[in-house]
């Protein structure tokens, strides 16, 4: 007997990012690596956390930590913080914003909002694994472009347009999970001239968890301008997360930016946003949006200086390592800023030997299409080179 409804996934929920962190910290070998989880850890191997920030949320007084939040939408000095710090003044359409629980939460809306069941969403073909769990919960179904290809993107989503009312297409970028890759912003400029040729409602969910940690932060904002040209039918949700950006993992915290055209389409949909925020989580951490709210009020300076030594430390291994594979002529994905470091297979089968050989390394690394996910965040610079000969000689 099932209590649950016939179509519920009644499988066990295997996660491997989870399943392999758990390996990793199991494993006795003193010279195992574990760079499965997208969390950044320092120089010691220790969660890194911003004091400038920490330290603001360690001085809220308890009232409001235990308060609800001001409405299901998130608390309005918090949204308009989050518009001041992710667009910095570049967007100058129409927009809404709603908090969500954390980025993944930002996306759920998205997906839940944006499209019947049975539709399909347009994903990357190399992609967060949880784009996939979300459509499936949803009742979604998924077609795949080159994640690297914007003119594959635009061919799929004016293939799909012939076949369903509206489009939802997911872009990770900058600092695309897992690979590393932004899109330029001539890139982003052909992409939103050919949406004006569908006739139909079409969505861009533009996610940047990975936006604060550019190499060059004011480069990797520039294309959001390329917004302000959008055409009528075209909406754009951009997907924000406190997890990376205060280093909020789980606090979980973020929010949706909606930008169009029409000002009564971004209030409707804001208005469907915030009825879903009250079904699914009722309202958003207090403590988190006061904290922001802060922080960026009085701490800005400071949380800024050491956010920035977090990314000089991240681009230091980073160019290391990929210096490291290039001299072994190991093939990776497009790699510019980010977490990540994604080395490349022509198929699995390739793949899944040379993960296997590095699990029996003791080297723990995330499984993912015609990849293996390194995660540099959580590598100290130390244990670099031991990871480099180690994926050199699995190959």
């Amino acid at each position: 007997m099932t209590f649950v409804k016939p179509t519920s996934d009644t499988s066990v929920l295997n996660d491997q990012v989870f399943v392999l962190a758990q390996k990793a910290k199991e494993d006795p070998d003193p010279n195992k690596i574990d760079a499965t989880l997208g969390s950044l850890l320092d120089e010691k191997g220790e969660l890194l956390t911003y004091q400038s920030v920490f330290k603001i949320y360690d001085s809220l007084d308890d009232k409001i930590k235990a308060s609800y939040a001001k409405g299901a939408a998130g608390n309005q000095d918090f949204l308009k913080a989050v518009d001041q710090h992710v667009l910095e003044d570049r967007i100058k359409l129409y927009r809404r914003l709603v908090a969500t629980s954390g980025g993944t939460g930002a996306i759920s809306l998205t997906f839940k909002n944006m499209l019947e069941t049975d539709e399909a969403v347009l994903l990357p073909h190399i992609a967060w694994g949880s784009y996939q769990t979300i459509a499936k919960d949803y009742g979604l179904k998924t077609v795949l472009y080159d994640a690297f290809s914007i003119d594959d993107l635009i061919l799929k989503a004016k293939e799909l347009s012939q076949d369903q009312d509206r489009l939802l297409m997911v872009i990770n970028s900058p600092a695309h999970n897992p690979t590393g890759m932004s899109f330029k912003d001539e890139e982003w400029q052909k992409l939103i001239s050919a949406l004006k040729e569908i006739d139909k409602p079409n969505v861009i969910l533009n996610d940047i968890a990975y936006l604060d940690y550019c190499y060059d932060l004011d480069k990797g904002r520039s294309y959001l301008r390329c917004f302000n040209d959008i055409g009528a039918k075209t909406m754009v949700v951009i997907t924000f997360s406190l997890s990376k950006t205060f280093t909020f993992y789980g606090l979980r915290t973020g929010a949706d930016i909606i930008i169009a055209q029409d000002a009564k389409a971004v209030d409707e949909t804001a208005n469907v946003f915030e009825r879903s925020c009250r079904a699914l989580w009722s309202n958003v951490n207090n403590a988190a949006m006061a904290c922001f709210v802060k922080v960026m009020q009085e701490r800005r300076r400071d949380y800024i200086a050491e956010k920035d030594q977090a990314i000089r430390m991240l681009e230091k291994r980073s160019q290391y390592f990929l210096k490291e594979l290039s001299a072994a002529k190991i093939p990776f994905y497009p790699y510019e800023d980010g977490f990540f470091v994604t080395l490349s297979f022509e198929d699995n089968k390739k793949r899944d030997e040379v993960h296997a050989r590095l699990l029996n390394d003791h080297i723990y690394a995330l499984k993912v299409n015609k990849g293996i996910r390194i995660a540099i965040c959580s590598v100290p610079f130390d244990k670099l080179p031991r990871l480099a000969d180690s994926v050199k000689n699995a190959y």
